[in-house]
């Protein structure tokens, strides 16, 4: 069984996270994602997401970590299909519930 762990601005997708150089003398990043609130507001509001996966045959394990300054907040392992995971990994491992309920302690 391989374990991969994902760490930083990951999502959806595994979300494609861009550090560009603004005009301006400071950095920007962009977040780029199709899932929207609250996924994409919980990752822009975090220190830093971590999507923890393993793959065995056909099903996907997964769990979120979401870290703030204080506080680590983790979901629940959920069991997904393979295809599933590949086509949305952060919503099939983070119930829209969990992610609002994170949203609002961060």
């Amino acid at each position: 069984m391989r374990t991969y762990l994902l760490l930083g601005l990951a999502l959806f997708g595994l979300l494609v996270s861009n550090g560009v150089y603004a005009q301006s003398t400071g950095m920007a990043d962009k977040v780029y994602t199709s899932e929207g609130y609250p996924y994409k507001n919980l990752i822009m509001k975090a220190k830093r997401v971590e999507l923890i996966y393993s793959e065995e045959g056909s099903t996907t394990t997964c769990r979120v970590k979401v870290h703030s300054a204080n506080k680590v907040l983790e979901s629940d392992n959920v069991n997904v299909s393979r295809q599933d995971f590949n086509n949305a990994p952060v919503t099939q491992c983070l119930a829209r519930k969990t992610a609002k309920a994170f949203l609002g302690q961060l």
